[in-house]
């Protein structure tokens, strides 16, 4: 049997499809495609803070519920510092910590976001080929 491939979605791959998807084809559904996709609290909370109303909530809410939400066990703290200088946030560096635990790619627009960090970026166009 075979395993699916298994990816980390940064906020963007997801804002992506939200404002995209309906218009092109949509890198959220290729990758859904390919294989199990995951992505934090972290991004679920971005993606619902900046929502300006009730439809836009249901929009995000169906996305979320098409991907694996990750949340933050307290014990990710102890490894924030692996990331600390590596990364130019906070919130990057728990998602840093997320992938690194979980061993799972980081699929983002931005490769350069995460670059000085041992972990393994993918461009959605690598996947396309």
């Amino acid at each position: 049997m075979q395993t699916k491939d298994k990816y980390l979605l940064e906020t963007d791959i997801l804002s992506d499809h939200l404002v995209n998807g309906k218009n092109e084809s949509s890198i959220l559904i290729d990758l859904m495609q390919k294989g199990i996709c995951y992505t934090t609290v972290l991004n679920a909370s971005e993606l619902l803070f900046f929502t300006n109303s009730d439809k836009e909530i249901e929009y995000v809410k169906k996305i979320l519920n098409a991907v694996k939400v990750l949340g933050l066990h307290s014990r990710y703290s102890l490894s924030i510092s692996n990331y600390s200088r590596k990364v130019e946030s906070l919130r990057d560096a728990l998602f840093s910590v997320v992938a690194d635990i979980n061993k799972l790619p980081i699929v983002t627009f931005d490769n350069n976001r995460y670059i000085n960090t041992s972990l393994k970026i993918i461009h959605p166009q690598d996947l396309r080929g």
